[in-house]
């Protein structure tokens, strides 16, 4: 009868530590996020671009209507409508009105009204001919005086303007 040989552990071990295999771990489950998109203009009236004109009947300027729209939407769009810039110009640049509309489920955001007035915007002196400016991004604006519609580097922001004539004394 053939006797049958020991082997050891630490040198069955260290056997097959040298052989080559191969571990497959379980896979983690990816999922990517959710991509942030821009804000868009979905409709405006009068178009982007135009001159507004005067309201015959009020005699007042013609207003603004914008609607905003974001695919993403749970974020939060931030909007300014921007008188006479850019560039910026102290004591004639100016903020008329800023608003923030939360998300919700859906894409289209409630529209955005403005109508530029010369004492309730402090609208400049001397001039008839004004830039009406709508500046939109899913980020708060920065709190620089002098950059009014800048936002945070790396997010967006979408931007719209009229001109309309209005002499302010």
């Amino acid at each position: 009868m053939k006797a049958i040989r020991r082997i050891h552990l630490p040198v069955l071990l260290a056997f097959l530590a040298g052989l080559p295999a191969c571990v497959v771990p379980v896979s983690p489950e990816w999922t990517d996020p959710q991509s942030n998109y821009p804000p868009t203009i979905s409709r405006a009236l009068p178009a982007v671009g135009s001159i507004l004109r005067l309201e015959v009947d009020a005699g007042g300027p013609l207003g603004v209507e914008v609607y905003l729209a974001d695919q993403n939407t749970q974020d939060k769009l931030y909007s300014r409508f921007i008188i006479d810039y850019p560039p910026f110009v102290a004591d004639v640049s100016y903020l008329g009105w800023e608003h923030a509309s939360p998300g919700g489920n859906k894409i289209e955001r409630p529209q955005l009204v403005f109508a530029p007035d010369c004492a309730a915007d402090q609208i400049a002196h001397g001039f008839t001919s004004h830039r009406l400016l709508l500046a939109a991004s899913d980020r708060p604006f920065s709190d620089d005086p002098a950059q009014l519609d800048r936002v945070p580097d790396g997010n967006f922001r979408v931007e719209a303007t009229w001109q309309f004539e209005l002499a302010c004394q």
